[in-house]
């Protein structure tokens, strides 16, 4: 099976690429609406607490399920019209939300995890192709960033529509949001043409899913986001506790600092390497997430958000773009489905674990003990960079930059 790039180009801002960092946007906007309404929509619908949480692991669980597979699916056909189909799951799921009991909306969520799963595993996978491996670091950055900010600023809005109108206006948003992104989506000319007409899709398995190349900077990334889910499913609860109302400030300083850094640290990547960037961003990390469990006003609020927003704005996209980038060029599909994996899997455990320390202890605690785990990702890293180089001896020359 040969597999052909349509898009050979050394530029990194090309209308493929602007075009899909609009979709991802928009789409990633959609999403991001649904993360803090939907469960208290389920409550609001008459389901119990285990019912509301149902809604959020069912999700979780199927979209962990289908990026395991899809990754290496996606290695062998051409990618967009899975996406397509992802986003039209998505935003059909969406829509029902509106006419259905809290059973069916969990039964629902099941087939919308299906949809993100496909549509947020499509789109990383075509950012690989579509970005130059030399500018790896800098591209797969600014696509992060199109989640990041999602991820920031989707949570609040939706939090003060659904108080001021109601979950119906968060719906009809969200499905308007997956429809711009589709309608850019469909300005991107396909970049994978496969010539082989015999074995395009050969026996799947788990195994050919997992990319063993990824598994490093998968494990890692794992442990970063264990801290960011507590970061976005907690962080209001940790407002209350400390009687600051304005707690949604937070997310501002934290879009801000990766607003500003993200062009910087990206060129940093490809020009010095991913330890220049993944080691100072893990120590400003664990500064944030100590200084947040410590904070008792608002300065030092802001002040917590730069440290986080810097570290993680930093540390995730190198993390992937190192996923992609010691990968081969014919599983990249599966080490995006690998590391995203590791993303879904990170999120679902870290919400209970986390919540049973908040309810046992405090939410600062709570804060205290999950800067744990970016400190055994800075020991896991620094192992494999400053003792076990083995399989990447360009790691050597980073060290002595």
């Amino acid at each position: 099976m040969e597999i052909k790039n349509h898009f050979n180009s050394s530029k990194l801002w090309t209308k493929n690429y602007i075009f899909m960092l609009l979709s991802n946007l928009f789409i990633y906007l959609a999403f991001y609406m649904l993360t803090p309404t939907l469960p208290a929509y389920a409550k609001l619908c008459g389901g119990n607490n285990l019912e509301a949480s149902l809604v959020v692991s069912t999700f979780s669980i199927t979209s962990l399920l289908v990026r395991l597979f899809i990754g290496n699916i996606m290695d062998r056909i051409e990618i967009k019209p899975l996406l397509l189909l992802g986003a039209l799951i998505l935003a059909g799921s969406t829509l029902s939300y509106i006419w259905l009991p809290i059973d069916a909306i969990i039964l629902v969520r099941v087939i919308q995890g299906i949809g993100w799963g496909l549509a947020s595993t499509g789109a990383a996978a075509i950012f690989s192709n579509i970005v130059p491996k030399e500018k790896r670091g800098e591209g797969m950055g600014y696509y992060s960033l199109s989640m990041i900010i999602s991820m920031a600023l989707s949570p609040m809005v939706a939090i003060v529509i659904m108080n001021l109108y109601s979950f119906k206006n968060i719906v009809l948003i969200s499905i308007t949001l997956v429809g711009i992104g589709i309608i850019f989506l469909s300005q991107v000319k396909s970049t994978i043409k496969i010539s082989s007409t015999s074995n395009t899709i050969s026996k799947c398995s788990l195994k050919d899913s997992f990319e063993k190349k990824a598994a490093l900077p998968s494990l890692l990334c794992f442990f970063l986001v264990i801290t960011l889910c507590g970061i976005m499913s907690y962080i209001m609860l940790y407002g209350q506790e400390l009687k600051i109302s304005s707690i949604w400030i937070y997310f501002i300083g934290f879009v801000a600092m990766i607003l500003i850094t993200r062009p910087l640290v990206g060129k940093i990547f490809d020009e010095k390497g991913h330890a220049v960037v993944i080691l100072p961003g893990s120590i400003c990390l664990i500064i944030g997430l100590i200084t947040l469990s410590y904070a008792n006003s608002i300065l030092m609020l802001i002040l917590s958000s730069l440290f986080y927003g810097l570290g993680y704005g930093a540390v995730q996209p190198s993390l992937q773009a190192w996923a992609v980038n010691r990968s081969p060029s014919n599983r990249q599909g599966a080490a995006n489905g690998t590391f995203l994996s590791s993303m879904d899997l990170s999120y679902t455990l870290g919400s209970i674990l986390l919540s049973f320390i908040a309810e046992h202890k405090s939410y600062a605690i709570m804060y205290r003990f999950s800067a744990i785990f970016i400190i055994l990702l800075l020991l896991i890293y620094s192992y494999y960079v400053f003792i076990d180089n083995s399989e990447e001896p360009e790691i050597i020359e980073e060290k002595l930059s």
